[in-house]
């Protein structure tokens, strides 16, 4: 390893625990597996294709959390940009639980200009058939080759507006007969050609109620339920498909609407038609997501789809050969070495998980250059478990005391069988000298098993016939697993706060089986009835997030109040103005990169914002008793320990942002031009999003815990409802997660508005 002992900020690993997903496509080396290898061949075929009539694909791609689908999806938009000629190529995510949000996404990513320019398509052939006779041939070529504009060579002929536009309505109703006969498409698309009509239109398919200006000419209906958003998504898969356009949509957490939930019979045929559109059109449809969203398909859907691709675990020769490439793809920094048995390691201790990887090497390079030394099995080991540490044991205990309390089970928390080290963390009682064990452990190791197998066998032994089951709350070391398959009745559960109990229950229900063919089983039909509750508890769980998801996204359906809220609440400066009105527009700090600042701000709004509980204080004042009550229980809990200090963090969390942003828009208004090569202003930038990163790296985001949860306690209050641990975790990891990215997204969204022509 070359460099030396002291801090340095540069890493030539990414911090994100997660794929970018903006429109910049990330730069990360990609680990060519088999099935990134496969999915980019099927790609690069129907690029290739000479003919698209017929010639599209729906493709698969199938993998669990972090194994690189949202990765594999940017890359695939970024082969089919780059591509000659460059292909239509959209990346979208699943933001909500139906196809009308999905919608939603993507009539705002095509854009008003792009969906006008594909109706103009169809003008131009109208127009250029109207002029292909006599003396007009040579100009009907150059208006149907898009070399001339349809509307002047309209107006230089006088020809008649009215007519060929009723002709562009007929062309565009009868080419998307395929996917619907309402003639609402065609009407409303040929206004868009209309001076005065943009607005109307474009609310219309954004979902809006028709104006009255559209009623007038027929359009009653809305796009406003999953059977019409998915016809809608068709209609302009055929518009895109048309003269021999190449057209790429990928679809990225596919799963969030698939599961979860059973998928009407309407809403699983349009789902059916949307993909044979994508078929016939000559179009690239990539469909990802968790493996269980192909099972949640009905037959007819799946017959749809081409080939799956399921993204593997990663080996440690894959490993191997992307920290190879990531480090020469930064010659200016150290070069650690990471040996071989740790690699190893490190894959064996997350089962080949990429993001962990990832995740893994960055803090691991870090700590080579900090302490001058190589990457060894230790560092490894100590790293994993310091990562995992995020969990503790107080939030599994209370997620499985959650679990029991639910389905109103009798249990003995901390029960202590009167022998050395003989403590369950829950007994549950089966018979008089039976029943089953559940231990929470923090990690698993090779290195520990002695302590953990003494404290299992004392607990097996403690009465005549017991069962042990153990969570493991961190890391869970596969080879220490495999040699606690004698004393644990199954094996160990991993704590996952997505899956827990759906990971639990199996379980249990195979304990209650079991216990079947012992004595003293009074308590059986409890268990069993305790099951079926669970399983209805659970069901009726999954309805409730559903229900909060839509909220959520009509919530959040208008970005641009949001923003302009945002903007007046935090003084940000306006970053997508020069700082010299004198400059030239280009000059202007990007609106993608401001973007980027403005969401980090919102984000921290959302989670970290107590507003709304001062607001109710004092718009619900009077002079009663309740209303004093309400506001002693608000001092209560703005006294409860750390919230104080965790509006102090965010305070100073938003202060980094905005002076992030200040520095990064003043860097681009005087440099920028100079960064379009490697040199001295390139290398400035790059100083400046370390240095962001650096601060990333050490700022104390945990503690912000107990500000978002006095929030999401404000959010519940009235409903009597309780906020779980896991909710609060998942609203500090999606937060740590985006302020710790945005260094290195405002990196990569610069030097892509910088390298654009």
């Amino acid at each position: 390893m070359t460099g030396n002992g002291s801090r340095y900020a540069g890493n030539p690993f990414s911090p994100l625990s997660v794929a970018i997903t903006t429109d910049t496509v990330s730069e990360d080396p990609t680990i060519e597996t088999a099935a990134v290898r496969r999915a980019e061949s099927l790609l690069k075929e129907y690029l290739g294709a000479s003919a698209l009539a017929g010639a599209g694909n729906v493709l698969a791609v199938s993998g669990e959390h972090g194994t690189g689908k949202t990765h594999l999806g940017m890359r695939l938009v970024r082969v089919a940009k780059a591509a000659d000629p460059p292909a239509n190529a959209m990346y979208l995510d699943v933001a909500s639980d139906r196809f009308t949000g999905l919608y939603s996404r993507f009539i705002r990513k095509l854009g008003r200009d792009g969906v006008r320019a594909r109706v103009n398509d169809f003008y131009a052939d109208v127009v250029a058939d109207s002029l292909a006779t006599g003396t007009t041939m040579d100009i009907a070529t150059l208006v149907r080759n898009r070399e001339v504009a349809p509307d002047k060579v309209v107006g230089g002929y006088q020809m008649m507006e009215s007519a060929l536009l009723r002709q562009v309505a007929e062309s565009l109703n009868e080419e998307l007969g395929t996917i619907t006969e309402d003639p609402a498409y065609g009407i409303a698309l040929t206004l868009l050609l209309r001076p005065g009509y943009d607005d109307a239109v474009w609310d219309w398919l954004n979902g809006s109620a028709p104006h009255a200006a559209l009623v007038e000419r027929g359009i009653t209906n809305r796009i406003d339920d999953e059977v019409s958003a998915l016809d809608a998504m068709g209609v302009f898969a055929l518009l895109h498909g048309r003269k021999g356009r190449r057209f790429v949509l990928v679809i990225d957490e596919i799963d969030k609407i698939l599961t979860g939930r059973p998928i009407e019979m309407a809403v699983s045929k349009a789902l059916q038609r949307l993909l044979q559109v994508f078929q016939q059109a000559g179009a690239f449809l990539v469909l990802s997501g968790l493996p269980e969203f192909r099972r949640a398909l009905d037959e007819d859907v799946r017959e749809r789809l081409g080939e799956t691709v399921t993204m593997p675990p990663l080996s440690a020769v894959d490993v191997i050969a992307f920290i190879d490439r990531a480090q020469q793809g930064e010659p200016d920094l150290p070069d650690v070495e990471f040996q071989p048995a740790a690699v190893e390691r490190m894959v064996r201790l997350v089962n080949g998980n990429p993001r962990q990887i990832f995740n893994l090497c960055h803090a691991l390079y870090r700590t080579a250059v900090e302490e001058s030394r190589p990457v060894d099995t230790v560092m490894v080991e100590d790293e994993v478990r310091g990562q995992a540490s995020d969990v503790t044991l107080a939030e599994v205990s209370a997620a499985v005391r959650d679990l029991l309390n639910r389905a109103r089970i009798p249990y003995f928390p901390g029960l202590h069988f009167g022998t050395r080290n003989s403590r369950a963390d829950f007994w549950i009682e089966t018979g008089r000298d039976s029943g089953f064990a559940i231990i929470v452990v923090d990690s698993v190791f090779t290195g520990g098993l002695e302590g953990l197998r003494s404290r299992l066998d004392a607990v097996r032994t403690a009465r005549r016939a017991v069962e042990v089951v153990l969570v493991v709350a961190n890391v869970l070391d596969p080879d220490a697993a495999a040699e606690l398959t004698t004393h644990v009745v199954d094996r160990p559960v991993l704590y996952d706060r997505r899956s827990f109990a759906e990971a639990l229950q199996p379980i249990l229900r195979s304990l209650a089986e079991r216990f079947t063919n012992l004595g003293g089983t009074n308590a059986l039909p409890a268990i069993r009835e305790w099951l079926v509750r669970i399983d209805m508890d659970n069901s009726t769980t999954h309805q409730m997030m559903e229900r909060l998801g839509r909220e959520i996204d009509r919530l959040t359906e208008d970005t641009a109040v949001q923003l302009a809220t945002l903007r007046d609440r935090v003084n940000v400066v306006n970053l997508t103005a020069p700082a010299d009105p004198a400059e030239e527009s280009g000059r202007g700090f990007p609106a993608s990169v401001a973007q980027l600042f403005h969401d980090a701000l919102a984000t921290l709004d959302r989670f970290g914002h107590p507003d709304a509980l001062f607001d109710r204080v004092y718009t619900r004042a009077e002079d009663s008793s309740d209303h004093y009550r309400r506001v002693t229980q608000l001092l209560n809990r703005l006294a409860a320990t750390g919230v104080y200090e965790a509006a102090g963090t965010l305070s100073m969390l938003r202060r980094w942002i905005v002076a992030f942003s200040t520095a990064a828009a003043s860097w681009y208004v005087t440099e920028g031009r100079d960064a379009r090569e490697a040199g001295p202003a390139r290398s400035r930038f790059d100083a400046l999003c370390r240095t962001y990163e650096r601060v990333a790296e050490t700022m104390p985001i945990s503690r912000m815990t107990p500000l978002f949860r006095l929030v999401a306690e404000g959010e519940l209050e009235g409903t009597g409802g309780r906020v779980a641990d896991r909710t609060i975790q998942e609203r500090v990891t999606e937060f740590t997660e985006q302020f710790r990215a945005l260094g290195v997204q405002v990196r990569r969204t610069v030097l892509a508005e910088l390298s654009s022509p």
